[in-house]
């Protein structure tokens, strides 16, 4: 029964956060705010919205490996699947500045996770230092949007908005609810398995909260929309640092496992290296390099599960 409780979950985390961002943009929409500016705050939150979630209720229930192992999974997976399996579909050319300074924050949140995670303790100041910058990340975004909006203008009937509006109410209850089961069922499952929760964290929590991310990561590479999974990825990763993390020591400080620090997060900049740095010089991302990092998690997913 608990697999079956896990897996419904799963589904309403992923259903949900589709219907929740649908329902944002189409409210965004109908109050006439630029398209750039609802995509570059309230999309990009929402799809990391199932990992904050997670991690929240980790945190109030006091399982601390469970919060920085969901947010930290999600960034691995993001990286080295999510945007590898878009690579080998269609690799995108990087002609502008752009993808590489979001490139360049993408990478610089886990480092400074790492550098307030040397105590193996995040504090609500800690916490609060990491809102700090993601009001600033998305003050910046929008601002960028403001300015390359074209105030396009849209024109939305009565009963399209009050569609908009269940939407957004039916999938944040969905998300919210699936993400306090899907918590639960799997700690659950860790227990009967005899697995640590850290590694149902790194799994089963980390690759489910990302579904939402995969399964629009596909879409859009099918469709020749690269550059979309790129800034879907690079934006959920750095949001899984300053949003996900910084809600859950909010809401209370907790504990970080030193083999985070040892091997999750060394491992998550190299595949982003193995992604960006080449690209420095090619001026694009190619197949061989989404093909390492595909097979590179494998054999880090195996490695992390051997050692933990």
């Amino acid at each position: 029964m608990i697999y079956v409780i896990f897996l419904v979950s799963l589904v309403a985390v992923s259903k949900g956060a589709d219907w929740l961002v649908d329902g944002a943009v189409g409210i965004a929409r109908a109050l006439r705010i630029s398209q750039i500016v609802v995509g570059a705050t309230i999309v990009s939150l929402g799809t990391t919205l199932p990992e904050a979630l997670v991690s929240s209720f980790a945190a109030y229930q006091g399982r601390s490996e469970v919060i920085a192992g969901t947010a930290l999974g999600s960034i691995l997976f993001n990286t080295a699947v999510i945007l590898g399996i878009a690579v080998l579909i269609k690799p995108p050319l990087l002609t502008s500045k752009e993808p590489f300074f979001k490139a360049g924050t993408m990478i610089a949140v886990p480092v400074l996770f790492a550098l307030l995670s040397l105590d193996h303790h995040i504090s609500r100041w800690d916490a609060l230092l990491l809102v700090f910058i993601l009001i600033l990340f998305l003050v910046s975004n929008m601002m960028k949007g403001m300015r390359e909006s074209k105030e396009e203008a849209y024109t939305v009937v009565t009963k399209d908005l009050k569609k908009h509006v269940i939407q957004l109410v039916i999938g944040s209850a969905a998300v919210i609810l699936g993400a306090r089961f899907l918590l639960n069922s799997g700690v659950e499952i860790a227990r009967a398995l005899g697995v640590s929760e850290a590694i149902i964290a790194l799994t089963l929590l980390a690759v489910g909260s990302s579904l939402p991310e995969l399964i629009t990561g596909i879409t859009a590479a099918r469709k020749g929309h690269t550059d979309l999974v790129l800034g879907n990825v690079m934006g959920a990763n750095t949001l899984n640092i300053i949003f996900v993390i910084a809600l859950a020591g909010l809401i209370q400080p907790f504990a970080v496992n030193p083999e985070v620090l040892r091997i999750e997060i060394p491992i998550s900049l190299l595949m982003m290296g193995v992604l960006f740095v080449p690209a420095l010089f090619a001026k694009r991302i190619g197949r061989w390099q989404g093909l390492i990092t595909v097979l590179g998690y494998v054999v880090c997913l195996m490695f992390i599960i051997s050692v933990r």
